[in-house]
């Protein structure tokens, strides 16, 4: 459109991957805390939006840089990473499959989107292809709206009405006096072991509030106390305070103050570790995508040609990712061995991509990488949350984002530097290569890294158990 460089057109998407890192991490860590997935994802789709229309105003370079990179990139932080927090919520059993789908739905858009792009520049010429894209990205407005919490749909039971009804045809106890002590009513509730039970609104009030009572008031604890036969039934009204103090202290709380209760625990998990290090090796081949037309043009391929291959890679790419989250699923076969695999056969056959002398050899080249390049993204998901649990998977897929903006910020800038520097796409091929194989023996170290959390683990809880015997004494 303005006969940029190839450094230049990478900066575009280096800055993308940066705004989205920097949107995301608070979204995962903080702000799912105050706002559901659906309205972070309506506000991405406002944003990922107004980032395609505002471009058919583009006069040069710099302004995509600020509708495509920044407001495009904000809006993907906003937009991607609560579906797939809400998404490994609903689903148990076939997680790694769900997510597998998920993943792939990206590229059935490689697969249709440039035969509509190019259809559309054709016809429109590029602002008005711009402004379709626009239009499209409007139905992620629905998509949105069916982000509904899992809990509502959870059918609701009689299991609790009925033991509660239970709870009131106990017999009364007679001639038998129950007192209640003066002291403070909140150093009996660890020894109260109840369910919660949601309550109507009425007036909140804390257990301090209703343990400090004055003292015409202490004698009605006192009588009430007599018409009881059983402890359960006076536990009630304490789950029921108890239940209100909770509610309060949430409401009570500041932004600053989730802030601080953010979870770094993960990162002293070597297996985790180990796992951001890994993948970021792994996701780098990935960028083959983003240079793939240029480098069929740069091989003696037309554009008809270019169009086909891109399509293969796109149809490939999605069919790999369900295949491997399908497999994922499997007990018998560990996830980090299909990345092993995918990556080993990936390292190899990017070494040989200055031997693409043909269209058909290009056809196999694409249908092969395709088909590999996009495990990692299809089973990170399942397998970090089986090395963090589902409760600390936000937390941790924001350091994934961080870990893999900084890889992408930087790989791609430095591909399109290399292609500037030698002349040829070859060199960027083999760094690629590089990368997915380091991949493969970072990603075989993973039975070193748990058994360095299991000797951790036994360190730490030695220690507590030690530290307990010390204070009896």
């Amino acid at each position: 459109m303005f006969d940029a460089s190839v450094s230049v057109t990478s900066l575009i998407f280096s800055l993308q991957n940066v705004f989205f890192a920097l949107v995301a991490l608070p979204v995962l860590s903080i702000g799912i805390n105050f706002q559901s997935s659906r309205c972070f994802c309506v506000f991405g789709a406002i944003l990922c939006t107004l980032a395609y229309a505002l471009s058919t105003f583009a006069m040069n370079v710099e302004f995509l840089i600020c509708t495509l990179s920044i407001v495009f990139g904000c809006g993907s932080g906003f937009l991607f990473p609560p579906t797939l927090v809400i998404l490994g919520r609903y689903f148990q059993k076939r997680r790694g499959f769900a997510n597998g789908l998920a993943m792939a739905g990206a590229c059935l858009g490689g697969l249709v989107y440039p035969l509509f792009i190019r259809f559309s520049i054709d016809e429109y010429g590029v602002r008005g292809a711009l402004l379709l894209l626009s239009g499209i990205y409007m139905h992620v407005f629905v998509a949105a709206s069916l982000l509904t919490p899992p809990e509502k749909y959870k059918s609701k039971t009689v299991t609790n009405r009925q033991e509660n009804e239970k709870l009131l045809h106990t017999p009364i106890v007679k001639n038998r006096n129950i007192t209640t002590p003066n002291a403070n009513l909140s150093s009996s509730l660890p020894n109260i072991q109840l369910k919660q039970e949601p309550i109507k609104k009425r007036r909140t009030m804390t257990i301090s509030e209703d343990a400090q009572l004055g003292e015409n008031h202490r004698h009605k604890v006192s009588n009430f106390s007599q018409y009881l036969s059983n402890i359960s039934l006076m536990s009630i009204s304490t789950v029921d305070l108890n239940f209100q103090k909770s509610t309060v202290l949430k409401k009570e709380l500041r932004w600053f103050d989730y802030i601080k209760a953010m979870d770094f625990s993960v990162l002293k998990q070597t297996e985790f570790v180990l796992f951001l290090v890994s993948f970021c090796f792994s996701a780098i081949p990935a960028i083959m995508n983003v240079f793939l037309p240029a480098f069929a043009r740069e091989m003696g391929r037309t554009d008809s040609e270019i169009l086909v291959l891109v399509c293969i890679i796109g149809f490939m790419d999605f069919l790999g990712r369900v295949v491997t989250g399908f497999l994922s699923d499997n007990p018998r076969i560990r996830s980090s061995h299909i990345i092993v695999i995918t990556m080993f056969a990936l390292g190899t056959l990017a070494q040989f991509a200055r031997f693409l002398n043909s269209f058909w050899a290009f056809c196999v080249f694409v249908t092969l990488y395709g088909f590999f390049a996009g495990s990692p993204f299809a089973l990170f998901s399942s397998m970090m949350s089986k090395i963090v649990g589902i409760e600390k998977f936000p937390t941790a897929y924001a350091f994934l984002i961080l870990a893999q903006t900084c890889t992408f910020a930087t790989t791609i800038p430095f591909s399109g530097y290399l292609r500037d520097l030698t002349g040829s796409y070859f060199v960027s091929c083999h760094y690629l290569g590089t990368n997915a194989l380091i991949s493969v023996v970072l990603f075989l170290l993973e039975p070193l890294a748990q058994r360095m959390d299991r000797k951790r683990n036994l360190h730490e809880q030695t220690s507590i158990v030690r530290a307990d015997n010390a204070s009896k004494r």
